[in-house]
């Protein structure tokens, strides 16, 4: 219990934070052509400083109060039982990965070395290096324009004895279209992840994105939907993938609760699949300690408690976030209908309701101008604008010698290496901003217009 004197102290400093922030945001006005327009960003004020200051003052850096708060709140946001922090979204795929290596699963559901995989050419690294890092069989097939994700027809010819599971994103937040994929996954009883670090809040049908699989894994980076500053989380509705994911992240040791204590810990508190079996088979000594008792072949991939309290403030805002997201894509939607000759405009199946990471942008072929062009004026104008991630991925020097195959040709995956871009519709633009964007692209279009 804080006794009042720590407690005054508290709210002294939380005051003094709050006034800063104040003061540093009054600062902040936008001025057009002088401020830079950022593609993403973090979005925060006291709140979130108050609650990292309060999680310090606390004394306790690792995993812990706020970390439990934290993955509890969010995995019932999302209307999962279980969610798992970690320390990136790039970590949340290599745990969901690897928990299909562990040999606590029944042999029909473990992976092995030389399954095959199914993901998409525009894919982030880190979305295809786990199948890569367990000597499994990436198969790329090609995204379609407009949505930037796969058709699942392209996804079901790719499919032979070999494939074992899918793991695919829902690319810049824009749902795949998962009534098909589901009845795909099902009837080829095929494992599904998905990459959901561009999606927090996006829906399909209803159902959030990256609950329809064994696992969904998101990212906090600062140019996502909410911030840990680095951070992430891999959520599921299956109880022994979560014991197999937290041991994983755990350095793979055999105890995953909460709080353990091993002189108040006994086995009937321990998961059933984690008791004294290991001991009693492999020859440790049954007073071994649960906590170096290793099960699995594990990380330490944990969040800190600071990245937790951040997070706990910014969930909070998630709804708003989502708003503001929707609101900047629909304003810069409307505006570029009229550029729509030169650009392929984005798309989403009439199921989906999107939390747009970004506003995607792909120069038609026959356009006048090419994508250096536009986006260098973009800059000149102080105006941030980013490449698609990889493009195709298998073009990039680190992917020539790896052992995939491709399913069919990656035509469009090759275009929007070439031709695509995108810009910002993250919570910290205006409405002043947004139409200073599409004054600027009018601007540059102008000098093409017959």
């Amino acid at each position: 219990m804080i006794d009042a004197t720590e407690k005054e102290l508290r709210q002294k400093i939380e005051k003094i934070v709050m006034e800063l922030v104040e003061y540093k945001q009054e600062a902040q006005k936008f001025a057009p052509g002088k401020t830079r327009i950022q593609y993403a960003g973090a979005v925060y004020d006291h709140t979130e400083i108050n609650s990292m200051i309060n999680a310090i003052l606390d004394g306790w850096f690792s995993g812990g109060k706020y970390t439990l708060t934290f993955e509890n709140k969010f995995a019932k946001t999302l209307g999962v039982k279980h969610a798992i922090s970690v320390n990136s979204g790039s970590s949340a795929n290599l745990v969901a990965m690897g928990a299909f290596f562990s040999n606590r699963l029944k042999k029909q559901f473990q992976l092995k070395p030389g399954d095959e995989i199914i993901t998409t050419g525009l894919s982030f690294p880190t979305t295809v290096n786990p199948i890569i890092q367990y000597n499994l069989i990436p198969v790329f097939v090609d995204v379609e324009l407009g949505t930037y994700n796969p058709s699942v027809k392209d996804i079901e010819n790719a499919i032979s004895p070999k494939t074992k599971g899918i793991f695919i994103a829902h690319t810049i937040g824009n749902p795949n279209e998962m009534d098909h994929l589901m009845d795909l996954v099902e009837d080829k009883d095929l494992i599904l992840i998905e990459d959901s670090c561009d999606a927090l809040g996006s829906k399909y049908d209803g159902k959030y994105v990256g609950t329809f699989g064994q696992f969904g894994t998101f990212s906090f980076f600062p140019a996502h939907h909410i911030t840990t500053g680095e951070g992430g989380m891999v959520i599921t509705n299956d109880t022994q993938l979560t014991e197999i994911a937290r041991s994983l992240r755990d350095w793979g040791r055999a105890c995953v609760m909460p709080i353990c204590n091993p002189q108040t810990c006994g086995d009937t508190e321990c998961p059933r699949s984690l008791r004294s079996t290991a001991k009693n088979i492999f020859g440790l000594p049954e007073d071994y300690d649960k906590r170096y008792t290793y099960v699995e072949i594990g990380y330490n991939l944990k969040m800190t408690e600071i990245q937790a309290a951040m997070g706990l403030a910014q969930l909070e805002k998630l709804p708003r976030f989502i708003e503001l997201r929707k609101r900047n894509f629909k304003l810069l939607y409307d505006a570029f209908m009229e550029f729509e000759d030169y650009f392929i405009l984005p798309r989403w199946h009439k199921k989906s309701e999107v939390s747009w990471f970004v506003f995607p942008i792909t120069i038609r072929e026959s356009a006048p101008f090419t994508r250096k062009e536009i986006t260098r004026w973009l800059l000149k104008n102080n105006i941030e604008a980013k490449l698609f991630f990889s493009g195709n991925l298998l073009k990039h020097p680190a992917y020539h010698r790896i052992n995939a195959k491709v399913a069919g040709e990656l035509k469009n995956s090759d275009l929007i290496a070439k031709n695509s871009f995108f810009i910002g519709v993250y919570p910290g633009l205006s409405e002043e901003m947004i139409s200073y964007i599409v004054e600027t692209i009018g601007k540059f279009i102008s000098k093409y217009k017959k």
